[in-house]
Order: C-alpha cells, then sequence, then structure tokens
C-alpha cells in the first residue's frame, strides 16, 4: 500500500505527525530483510502501531487472498486494532473475528476475502476448522500481547494456527513483560528482539505520580467516594482485584448517586461496548473493572488510576497503571491501602494521598451523553452518514459537539451534549437513516444483574 497515502491518514485521523524511537525501530527491522521480531515494550507505548504500519506496507493490493493475521488474546484489543487499521487504510479490508460476536455475520464477511483478518485465537481456529478462511497465502502474523495469550491459556489454539500457515509467514510479537520460556511451536522460528522495556522516554512510569491512600478506618468503600470527590474530574478507572468486589463498588456508589459504569467479563459483549464508548466519549468519567480492564481499555485521555486494593502482582501493576500515561501523556496513580497492610516491593510510591487535607467538591455529571441508533455496518452505515443524519436533522447540534461515532454490527453509538440531548432524540426520530426508519434513544448503563 502507498505509503503516503497511510502517512496521510495517520495525521488526519490519528493526529501522530511522526512516530517514536521504537516504532521507527521496527519498521525498520521489518524493512531490513527476513527477520522475525520480539517486540518488548511497555503499555501504552504505541505498540499498536509498530506492527500495523509493516503490515501495510507489505499489502499487496492486487492480491485477492488473505495476506495478514493479527491474533489478540481479548475481543476489545481485536476491535481497538480494526479501528486503527481501518482509519489508516479504509480501502484495505479489514475483518474483526472474535467471540461474542454474531458467527455468521463473520462467516459472510469472510466470504469476500479480507487482506487482514484481526482475531483471538479461539475464533480464527473455529473459522479455519469450518473452512470460512483460507490461509494458506498468509505472509505476515501478528502476536500481539503475547503474555497474555498465554496467561489466558490460548497456547495450543495458536500452535494449531501456526502450524496451518505457510513455512514464508513472518513473524512480528509484542508484549509488556518479557517472555522467559518460549512454546516449543515457535522453535522453529528465529526472532531478533527490540526491547525497550527499561528505555526511561518510554516508560509511562515516568509520566506518572504514584499516591499511597490511607485508609485509616478500615472503609475503603468510604475512603474510595471521598478520594473520587477529591481529584479532578477527568477519566478514572478504579480497579478491584475481584469480580464480586468490583461489582459491589458498582453498585454502591450507583446508590450513592454517582453515574460509573463496570467492566467485568460477565457482562454481555453489547454492554462492554456500550460502557467504553460511554467512556471515550465522556458519557461516564469513572469505570469500575477488573483487570480485564488492565488490557481491554485503551482511551487516550484517562488522567486517574485507582487502586481499590493493592495489586497482586507487578505486571498486574504495569498493566493497570499502563491505562493513563498513555504515549506523551501523565497521569495519577493511586492505592488504597487499610491499616497494617504492607505494599509489595513493586509499588514504589511518591507520596501520601492526605484526603483530610483536600477540599472535597461535589463530582460533577458529565457534560456529555450518548444516543443509540439502531443501525450499524450491516444495515451499511458509515460515519460520515450518521454525521449527515444528525447534523441535517438537527439545526441545534454543531459538528464539533458530536463525538466518538463508534459503529457496530447493528447499532450505532454516538456522544453529544448532555443538556440538548432529549431534544436531538426528539428532532431526529421522524427522519430516516440511510432511507431506513430508525429508533433513537439515549443510552443508559445499567448491567442487568443490577436491581
Amino acid at each position: 500500500m502507498d505509503k503516503s497515502s497511510i502517512s496521510k491518514h495517520l495525521e488526519d485521523k490519528l493526529g501522530i505527525s511522526c512516530l517514536n524511537e521504537m516504532q521507527n525501530a521496527v519498521v525498520a527491522k521489518w524493512h531490513e530483510g527476513n527477520k522475525n521480531i520480539i517486540l518488548y515494550s511497555p503499555t501504552g507505548t504505541g505498540k499498536t502501531l509498530a506492527f500495523v504500519l509493516p503490515i501495510l506496507h507489505g499489502i499487496d493490493v492486487s492480491c485477492f487472498n488473505t495476506e495478514a493475521l493479527i491474533i489478540e488474546p481479548t475481543r476489545e484489543l481485536v476491535l481497538q486494532v480494526t479501528d486503527v487499521l481501518k482509519k489508516l487504510a479504509p480501502s484495505i479490508k479489514t475483518t474483526p473475528c472474535y467471540g461474542g460476536h454474531n458467527s455468521h455475520d463473520e462467516r459472510m464477511s469472510l466470504a469476500a476475502i479480507p487482506s487482514i483478518v484481526v482475531s483471538t485465537p479461539g475464533r480464527l481456529l473455529d473459522h479455519l476448522e469450518r473452512g470460512n478462511l483460507c490461509i494458506n497465502e498468509v505472509t505476515m502474523l501478528i502476536l500481539d500481547e503475547f503474555d497474555k495469550s498465554l496467561e489466558l491459556g490460548f497456547i495450543d489454539d495458536m500452535r494449531q494456527i501456526i502450524e496451518r500457515l505457510p513455512s514464508t509467514v513472518r513473524i512480528i510479537m509484542t508484549s509488556a513483560t518479557e517472555i522467559k520460556s518460549m512454546p516449543k511451536f515457535l522453535h522453529n522460528f528465529q526472532f531478533e528482539t527490540a526491547n525497550f522495556l527499561q528505555q526511561d522516554d518510554l516508560s509511562p512510569q515516568s509520566r506518572i505520580t504514584t499516591w499511597q491512600v490511607r485508609c485509616n478506618d478500615g472503609n475503603r468503600l468510604k475512603c474510595l467516594k471521598k478520594l473520587l470527590f477529591s481529584i479532578s474530574d477527568e477519566k478514572t478507572i478504579v480497579f478491584a482485584n475481584q469480580r464480586d468486589i468490583a461489582q459491589l463498588i458498582y453498585r454502591q456508589l450507583i446508590k450513592d448517586g454517582l453515574m460509573v459504569g463496570l467492566y467485568v467479563g460477565t457482562l454481555e459483549q453489547n454492554e462492554r461496548e456500550k460502557v467504553l464508548s460511554m467512556f471515550k466519549n465522556g458519557s461516564l468519567m469513572v469505570v469500575v473493572s477488573t483487570d480485564l480492564g488492565g488490557r481491554g481499555i485503551d482511551i487516550g485521555d484517562i488522567r486517574h488510576i485507582i487502586h481499590y486494593e493493592p495489586p497482586l502482582t507487578n505486571e498486574i501493576f504495569t498493566h493497570r497503571n499502563g491505562r493513563t500515561a498513555r504515549v506523551d501523556a501523565t497521569g495519577e496513580v493511586y492505592v488504597i491501602t487499610c491499616p497494617e497492610e504492607a505494599l509489595a516491593p513493586f509499588i514504589t510510591i511518591d507520596g501520601q494521598y492526605q484526603l483530610d487535607s483536600v477540599p472535597a467538591p461535589m463530582m460533577k455529571i458529565p457534560t456529555r451523553a450518548t444516543i443509540h441508533i439502531s443501525a450499524g455496518k450491516k444495515e451499511k452505515v458509515s460515519r460520515g452518514d450518521v454525521v449527515g443524519y444528525l447534523l441535517h436533522n438537527c439545526p441545534m447540534l454543531s459538528a464539533h459537539e458530536i463525538a466518538g461515532i463508534d459503529i457496530f454490527d447493528h447499532y450505532t453509538l454516538v456522544g453529544v451534549p448532555r443538556e440538548n440531548a432529549e431534544d436531538i432524540v426528539k428532532t431526529i426520530s421522524p427522519f430516516k437513516l440511510k432511507k431506513q426508519k430508525v429508533k433513537s434513544i439515549i443510552v443508559g448503563f445499567r448491567p442487568k444483574f443490577v436491581k
């Protein structure tokens, strides 16, 4: 694919005018020759671009076969990487595949042979076994977040996939932690390592301030609420070590009247999609999560990370903190501790956050709301269609007020000013989108298990 076109989309769609040292190094190594690459780099340093650009440079647009596979450990990463690819190369057919997604829709999308497939291991193997996808002509394989794939037990699925690939395939493997033992199915591949884990200017830790928040009375929920009221009204993730605790925190904060979201593995896929969209467009400013969010939430302007209780391992601590201070931003990390609770050696504290000495303004209601429109990709709806539909039929709305348009298979989520959201829905309701009658409602986030 034409490099000048990619560079233009890189700046126009992603706001990136130049690559960082790590990204340049990987791209250069890829173009040096027939090399396989292991990339070690901290979370939040732009590893996605480091492997997406070599793929796009290597795609032959005249070829009518699948040329590249990207294997991701989670559905959220599948969607995030697919979004980057479609922004940089809208003319290159990219198909995402993941559990919880309609398999019939995926099979139909794979029938019109994509150049790039982005998938979780299990779903990709399922399509291969059903004959929905041919990978005989694949020349490029990405094993992204490989340490997480190993942790989640995808070794056998990945082995079976790689055994089906042609011997000429080239591999880029990425990880935020060093892989101590390479699986046997990769022993025949020779890798060159690009290790940026110790590079201070790339490490998010150099842009993070870590605070210890002492909970002297042992009431973590009370301490958390006071902390949320005292910090700035910027995007915040509250991490819990267990799903039941995350749900308990969520219920209590909702009961106290706070507008928060929940991100855990037991939610339906559409609920997880909804909370991420709302968090991204500013309809939610606080999300409570398990460690699923330590890999699955990739939003550039998250300011605060709160560890409701100290994390269990250094890897968990690193990945949670990697949700803030993305690329070149700064962030604040808070670790809540109860009396006689010792901090692990891997937790380095920059200072004590004194709740009693900090003014506690009430948390503001988010200035944005999210509208759900009942048409999506399968109805051939594009972002341009949504913008045109809103602006043409709703004079009270201006283009700069529309934020975070996310188009899913059969519905679209879009951020609008909260103060006008009800009027916007009423105004657009009589009109059709692409000659289709659609239903529009204001989205609320309340999982099914919450009474």
